[in-house]
């Protein structure tokens, strides 16, 4: 019997080692499983949340810091307004400054914080932004205004006036940075080489003899504005191997007969508030004898792909192309 017992008691204590060695080793695989959700946790940190605190030096040379990522965001240019948005951040827009703040058609609702050359301050601060990302091209105007904005405690990024491709880039992956979208901007910034590679490829097709004159008219008579060297819009035009007829530089005032002496091969109206602009300028009776004129070689191409410096400004390179070389940029 005593033999028995010892046996059972034996078997008793195996069972109980056995059990609480399981248990020992349970215990660090429990603990084990919460450190590593822990640190999944941590890992799945937001890019936003990981950005920042971040310091932005903006266009006026100023280091600018911002704490946390912006959820309020007011736009006082239509090209910020369209990179808010390709940046996939236009969910946390609240104002954007005037109607000509007109794409995504989403922003047809946001509350517009100016009109003309007028900046309305008091109804920025009532939208309680937390960032205001303002443009180097509006300070001579807005510049006392944006001070009001800034010394209410608002925070105000000053955006560079882009005036090339490689400016374009860093203003998008600048805005990127401020709204801890960098990894977006890369990527928008990425679309838009590719797609500028493809343009300068099919270009180097067209031969030197090949090549088209083109007049570009901002606006019309009586003040006929136009492009001249050292414009992104002449870059534009070099990238797709067209001739800028004017010498001048930046964008000077010509007469007609300057215009009609340079005898374009190609006009191209860039503005939209005149009715029938190309029929006007076809029927021009001083420019009758200009080859653009006599072969019906003007086009009008939107304005607001062409000047506004953000995504589809290379939809604008793509639609200028198509207006002078179809043969080669057609469908």
């Amino acid at each position: 019997m005593k033999k028995r017992n010892i046996a059972v008691i034996g078997i008793f204590l195996l069972v109980f080692t056995l059990l609480t060695g399981c248990g020992a080793d349970a215990k660090p695989k429990t603990d084990q499983t919460e450190g590593s959700k822990d640190q999944v946790a941590e890992n799945q940190l937001t890019e936003a949340e990981a950005s920042f605190p971040v310091t932005i030096k903006d266009a006026t040379g100023k280091d600018v810091e911002i704490k946390q990522e912006p959820k309020r965001i007011v736009s006082l240019i239509p090209s910020n307004t369209e990179i808010v948005f390709a940046l996939e951040k236009g969910s946390d827009m609240v104002g954007a400054s005037t109607e000509y703040d007109d794409y995504p058609e989403e922003v047809a609702h946001l509350e517009k914080v100016a009109a003309g050359f007028e900046l309305n301050v008091e109804k920025v601060l009532s939208l309680k932004p937390d960032l205001v990302l303002a443009h180097s091209s509006s300070l001579p105007t807005w510049e006392s205004g944006l001070k009001q904005i800034e010394d209410s405690g608002v925070t105000v990024l000053v955006i560079e006036d882009a005036q090339s491709f490689d400016s374009v880039y860093q203003t998008i992956e600048t805005i990127g940075k401020a709204l801890g979208k960098t990894d977006k901007a890369s990527e928008v910034v990425a679309d838009m080489q590719a797609k500028l590679a493809d343009i300068k490829k099919k270009a180097k097709e067209i031969s030197e003899d090949q090549q088209k004159t083109v007049f570009v008219e901002l606006q019309p008579a009586p003040k006929i504005y136009t492009i001249g060297k050292g414009t992104f819009m002449d870059e534009m035009l070099d990238t797709i191997q067209a001739k800028n007829v004017v010498e001048e530089e930046g964008y000077p005032i010509l007469n007609e007969e300057a215009i009609i002496k340079s005898n374009p091969d190609i006009i191209i109206v860039n503005y939209s508030h005149v009715e029938d602009a190309v029929d006007q300028v076809l029927q021009r009776t001083a420019w009758k004898d200009i080859t653009a004129i006599k072969e019906n070689q003007v086009y009008h191409v939107n304005e607001d792909l062409i000047s506004r410096s953000g995504p589809r400004i290379i939809e604008g390179v793509e639609e200028l192309a198509k207006a002078i070389y179809p043969e080669v940029y057609g469908e």
